[in-house]
């Protein structure tokens, strides 16, 4: 495996920082609008229009991100996104929360979208699946301290101060990328082009369907759920700030760790059997969070299912973009990212109506189970021609 360059080492910098101050705002975001008496409807309708936001702006911000470079688009999302977060907490009433949080999705989403797309740039084979897997365990990683620092952060300094200071960091984090070049532009990428699909050829159809599909399919599932952790926890058990933050992340360190390690483990099991068997077991311990309502083995099997599902994030996600045309990776991202935050928006939706029911929690992991069934099935067909290609074996030496 080759060396990583001063380009990639530079991006994970900025990916760390910028990942922490994000996972900070997730955490305290939503239980500052519970401790300003929102409901979970409305809490859910709010992340609705920000997935909403995410799914629209995201392919706008994507195309931008070609026609005038992602670097200088970046460093916009971080400005707007730190804005917004800073009036969102200064004048916290529903209309204000509901147009913003749209506005607020697109520039939330963007920096992974455009960071994921430049690390497609700057990586050959040889690198590729080892900077997926760092850049992806940095994210898990930054995570873990931003849950655990957020939820003393809020406890301590108080919900709104907290994300203020986030607001103000996060905004700044792009000066870490002031020695990186810009990419390059091509400002021949407009809408029409990006939803083009008479460039690609038959294969690269098929996989383009089947990831799309998996991607709904799971995202459906893990929003009922996953961008509602911190209430979950206070709901069922009624934890304080501080001990959420540190249940995620006590999720988000088996994440990080496994991510890391998913270039190797990728190559020693073979790519598709390790994604597959991982994301199979994922299953029965969704079901499971249905039922258990002890915090400490709702806290373990949580985590075990945000470790297996994310740490193989980085093997799916390099082989897919490699088996497609390298100049369309940011408008094949765009669509993924509409196609996750569309089913996101929805899901949201259903988890502000479902949850207030009796035995709502229940339901919902039910209910989702369901989906991630769909979208192993989905990833099964999606590995098809992947392990005909040879992508497999020229990323990870294996095309089991």
């Amino acid at each position: 495996m080759s060396k990583l360059t001063q380009k990639v080492i530079n991006l994970l910098i900025f990916s760390s920082i910028s990942s922490s101050f994000w996972a900070i705002y997730k955490v305290v975001f939503n239980l500052f609008l519970r401790d300003l008496g929102y409901t979970n409807q409305f809490i859910g309708r709010m992340t609705s229009f920000e997935m909403l936001g995410a799914a629209i702006l995201g392919i706008l911000i994507g195309i931008l991100g070609d026609r005038i470079g992602k670097k200088k688009m970046i460093i916009i999302s971080s400005l707007s996104f730190g804005i917004l977060l800073l009036i969102r907490s200064t004048f916290p009433y529903k209309n204000i929360l509901l147009v913003l949080g749209f506005l607020n999705g697109g520039f939330m989403t963007s920096r992974r979208l455009l960071l994921d797309s430049y690390l497609m740039d700057v990586t050959d084979s040889s690198t590729r699946g080892a900077a997926f897997g760092y850049n992806f365990a940095i994210f898990m990683a930054s995570g873990v301290l931003g849950n655990f620092i957020g939820g003393f952060m809020g406890e301590y300094l108080g919900l709104r101060l907290t994300l203020y200071i986030t607001g103000v960091c996060y905004a700044i984090s792009p000066i870490l990328l002031r020695k990186l070049p810009e990419s390059v532009r091509d400002k021949r990428v407009t809408l029409k082009k990006v939803l083009d699909f008479s460039q690609y050829n038959k294969e690269e159809k098929y996989i383009l369907k089947y990831y799309l599909l998996r991607t709904a399919a799971i995202s459906f599932g893990a929003g009922l759920f996953v961008n509602f952790g911190n209430i979950i926890y206070k709901d069922l058990f009624n934890m304080s700030p501080s001990l959420i933050g540190i249940s995620l992340s006590i999720a988000q360190f088996g994440a990080a760790a496994g991510s890391a390690g998913s270039p190797l483990l990728g190559k020693k099991f073979g790519p598709f059997k390790y994604t597959f068997i991982l994301n199979g077991i994922v299953i029965p311990l969704i079901i499971s969070l249905g039922f258990i309502r002890n915090p400490f083995i709702f806290i373990g099997i949580y985590a075990l299912r945000f470790t297996f599902t994310n740490m193989t994030n980085p093997v799916e996600t390099s082989s897919v973009l490699s088996a497609l045309p390298k100049n369309r990776v940011t408008s094949i991202y765009s669509l993924r990212n509409a196609a996750n935050f569309l089913t996101r928006s929805l899901a949201a939706f259903i988890f502000g109506i479902v949850s207030v029911l009796p035995s709502g929690y229940t339901f919902l992991f039910l209910i989702s189970s369901v989906f991630y069934m769909l979208a192993l099935i989905f990833m099964y067909k999606l590995f098809v021609p992947l392990r005909k290609n040879g992508v497999l074996h020229q990323l990870y030496s294996n095309n089991s």
